[in-house]
């Protein structure tokens, strides 16, 4: 147990996980959501974890429904787990009640969020945390964890943060969110969105789960060939993953569960969509590796997400 007081900013799948893990090991957390529905049933109910043969339930410190109420609490840690549409304006939210000495940690899927948040506060104030997990609510205040595959990875963007983030990596391993420290942080967040990349715009594109995308050929193929593309970007840019990638990308893609990713779901539903494989594209323009199957699939994405807007 640290004595960092902590705060969660995103009650969604992911910043839930990491609360329910913390504060059953005694960490001081506070959650934040502008979800009424979701902060009341955490405010009465607590957050209950489901996992594969293990569930339980923790009280959390605050169940906030905005950043401006966490002011009386002296925050150390902000996590941050909201979709990166929304970071300008939660940033703007923080500034106010940020102090000197407080960190930020970036927890999202996607490429460069933090030098966002670094432009906005400063080098100084930004951790990166690529995580390997994932879970779906299955009511307001419980979530079922679909996959932990160990470690997560955290990184400083200013060399001056290392020592922080290792203590943060242990706070996190020691309560069960396998954690490391790494000076490569760039490489993990590629790596991960590499594989978000190869099922979210065809999943989204077709509605079909993960599990069916990679049991159809014609999907399948679909998935190989962003996969490819996105793997030669990386290269590209110095990121690189070794002779096996790809075959070891393709058989951790086919073990996915018969559920939609988060793209599809938020399709689904009208929300706005995060394009966290954008950057893919774009820095493949810039680095004349062309992205033709991604960068159609998006385009799909777009077309069916304005249209379920008219709707």
């Amino acid at each position: 147990m640290s004595n960092y007081k902590i705060a969660i900013i995103g009650a969604g799948p992911v910043g839930s996980i990491m609360a329910a893990y913390l504060a059953r090991n005694g960490e001081h957390v506070s959650i934040v959501d502008t979800n009424e529905e979701l902060i009341t049933a955490i405010r009465q109910n607590g957050i209950t974890l489901n996992e594969k043969e293990n569930s339980f339930n923790v009280q959390l410190k605050n169940a906030l429904r905005s950043t401006a109420e966490l002011s009386p609490f002296d925050i150390d840690l902000f996590f941050i787990s909201v979709k990166f549409n929304y970071m300008e304006a939660l940033l703007e939210e923080i500034k106010p009640i940020f102090k000197p000495g407080q960190k930020i940690i970036v927890v999202q899927n996607g490429i460069d969020n933090e030098e966002l948040v670094a432009e906005k506060m400063s080098k100084t104030d930004v951790l990166r945390f690529v995580i390997n997990y994932a879970g779906m609510h299955e009511k307001p205040g419980t979530v079922k964890m679909s996959f932990f595959s160990p470690p997560n990875y955290i990184g400083a963007i200013d060399p001056g943060n290392e020592e922080k983030a290792q203590d943060i990596a242990k706070m996190l391993s020691e309560a069960g969110l396998e954690t490391t420290l790494t000076s490569e942080i760039k490489k993990f967040e590629w790596k991960k969105t590499i594989l978000n990349a190869s099922l979210m715009p065809v999943c989204a594109a077709t509605g079909l789960t993960m599990k069916e995308a990679m049991s159809q050929e014609d999907t399948r193929w679909l998935c190989e060939q962003i996969l490819a593309e996105s793997i030669q970007v990386a290269a590209q840019l110095g990121f690189t993953y070794g002779e096996i990638f790809f075959q070891t990308c393709v058989q951790y893609l086919s073990n996915a569960g018969h559920h939609k990713p988060s793209t599809s779901l938020d399709l689904e539903a009208g929300n706005p969509i995060e394009y966290i494989f954008q950057p893919i594209i774009d820095y493949g323009k810039k680095v004349g590796s062309p992205t033709p199957v991604l960068e159609s699939l998006t385009r799909v994405m777009k077309a069916l997400e304005k249209q379920k807007r008219k709707t």
